[in-house]
């Protein structure tokens, strides 16, 4: 079944924006690891209910000398600063997966791009069903799906760093994204939205995440970040 998975956020600088947010939401953060083919980093926020903030940033800078195309758009995007990348689905259903990736006309993905390597043991890794790819996905404003069989190690579970933050996260209620219910459910084939649980709220505006509302124990919060610019050519 359908569900949501995770945000990501890119940053200019994965500490600042890390501490800035917890602070801001009193949520503390984890330490995702990084990815050694794309030369990122992560830092994780869980917002409850098995849904976590991944803040990425670049933390092996040979991969923008090297030209590396992820390490060259996430320079590029946060330029202006910090912005919501992407909206990553999950799905426990491989066949739910692999009707996605033909609806979008690709394969599915075995391998988490770039690599990755874990910070804390046992945290889980999934498979990604890209549409075509994470990156292609997000420069359209549209989400990805990752294929993750349970959540027994998911990264929403990973505890926080002591002296981070306080605040649980007691689950996502909405999500304000562009453009329209039309254009998602296009984007998505079969996949039923409804799935996700969550109140969607349709600005109309480009494609993208602009805003993600969730409970707390210290009551209810927003995040509200510009979404990333989008890159047609990538359709």
């Amino acid at each position: 079944m359908i569900a949501l998975d995770h945000i990501a956020i890119w940053s200019g600088n994965l500490y600042r924006t890390t501490v800035e947010l917890s602070r801001e939401t009193g949520i503390g953060s984890a330490d995702g690891g990084w990815f050694p083919g794309l030369g990122l980093g992560q830092k994780i926020l869980s917002l409850g209910g098995t849904v976590y903030v991944e803040i990425e940033s670049i933390v092996d800078h040979r991969n923008i000398l090297d030209g590396h195309p992820v390490a060259l758009e996430l320079e590029r995007q946060t330029a202006a600063g910090d912005c919501f990348a992407g909206l990553c689905l999950r799905s426990d259903d491989m066949a739910e997966i692999e009707a996605f990736a033909a609806h979008r006309g690709v394969e599915v993905s075995t391998e988490i791009a770039g690599g990755k390597v874990l910070m804390v043991p046992g945290q889980k890794r999934g498979k990604a069903a890209h549409a075509p790819d994470f990156l292609h996905s997000w420069l359209l404003g549209k989400p990805n799906i990752y294929y993750v069989s349970d959540l027994d190690s998911h990264s929403s579970l990973l505890a926080p760093q002591p002296g981070t933050g306080e605040v649980e996260g007691l689950g996502v209620t909405s999500l304000e994204l562009g453009g329209t219910e039309d254009d998602l459910r296009d984007w998505l084939g079969d996949i039923d939205i409804s799935g996700l649980g969550v109140d969607l709220r349709f600005n109309g505006r480009s494609d993208g995440l602009y805003a993600v509302g969730f409970d707390s124990t210290a009551g209810p919060q927003e995040i509200r970040l510009s979404p990333i610019t989008l890159q047609p050519q990538f359709s």
